[in-house]
């Protein structure tokens, strides 16, 4: 690996930090000022986790899951919370906590596929639910991923590289192949080529992927950790798009839509 290489993770990393600060502190303090209850009480039914008017959780983290839901996708008036903060905050547009919370204005819910570990700096991986392929920030992901496996977690957008909410869960084979069954089945395009769905129907859909991944006990497999510096060991990986139809970039031999692409995107 080149001295650039070397020189740009480190700033990614460096970068990464800052940001991930202000990504905690916001999440664990100003925005969980906007939830209220009867938010928790949607959220809760939508994920399935609250019965009788009670959260009926697995484990703690899974209460991770529900804040980050009700945090990005719960929405009144049409504005999730992110949407209400940001307008009531009117924060400097060259300061870290507007490029944070811009991030999160642009931030989605999908599925990826690791590609390549880079140890003391992330993954790169593959969209499953659109055409992207990304460098995934996470330090402590690149501690415990594996390749080809699947996550189902929100990217937040930042130059050059993209962060995760926080809350992440592991998705195995079986639960996958159910997902997309759903998605196809419930928003699918007459080819089944394609996911279409709005604003309301992506919150939907993304209530489906978290509940399906918590019947299947995904959150017990998942800890986030802050983590200290460690050493850049791997090259970057620019962002590329794949043809649907052309050879999968994994080596598996077939198309890239019967693969990786696993048949669907959301537009």
């Amino acid at each position: 690996m080149n001295r650039n290489d070397m020189e740009t993770h480190s700033q990614f990393v460096a970068r990464y930090k800052e940001l991930r600060k202000i990504i905690v502190d916001l999440q664990n303090n100003d925005l969980l000022d906007y939830i209220s209850k009867k938010a928790l009480d949607v959220c809760g039914k939508k994920l399935g986790i609250l019965q009788n008017n009670t959260f009926v959780l697995d484990d703690m983290d899974q209460m991770g899951v529900v804040m980050d839901y009700c945090i990005y996708d719960y929405r009144e008036d049409g504005l999730n919370i992110v949407a209400r903060y940001k307008a009531d905050s009117q924060l400097d547009p060259d300061s870290d906590k507007y490029a944070v919370v811009k991030a999160m204005s642009e931030s989605f819910h999908t599925l990826v596929l690791v590609k390549n570990i880079l140890p003391g700096v992330g993954v790169i991986i593959n969209d499953l639910m659109g055409s992207g392929k990304f460098l995934l920030i996470d330090i402590g992901l690149s501690r415990t991923a594996t390749e080809n496996m699947a996550i189902a977690t929100r990217l937040l957008p930042f130059e050059g590289f993209m962060t995760t909410s926080g809350a992440a869960l592991p998705v195995d084979k079986e639960i996958l192949e159910e997902i997309f069954d759903f998605a196809i089945q419930n928003y699918g395009t007459e080819d089944g080529e394609y996911i279409e769905v709005d604003t309301r129907q992506k919150a939907d859909l993304t209530a489906a992927i978290i509940r399906m991944c918590m019947e299947g006990n995904a959150s017990e497999h998942v800890r986030y950790e802050e983590v200290e510096n460690e050493p850049v060991t791997q090259p970057l990986h620019r962002e590329t798009r794949i043809g649907r139809n052309e050879s999968c970039p994994c080596g598996s031999g077939k198309k890239y839509k019967r693969c990786c692409g696993q048949e669907s995107k959301i537009s």
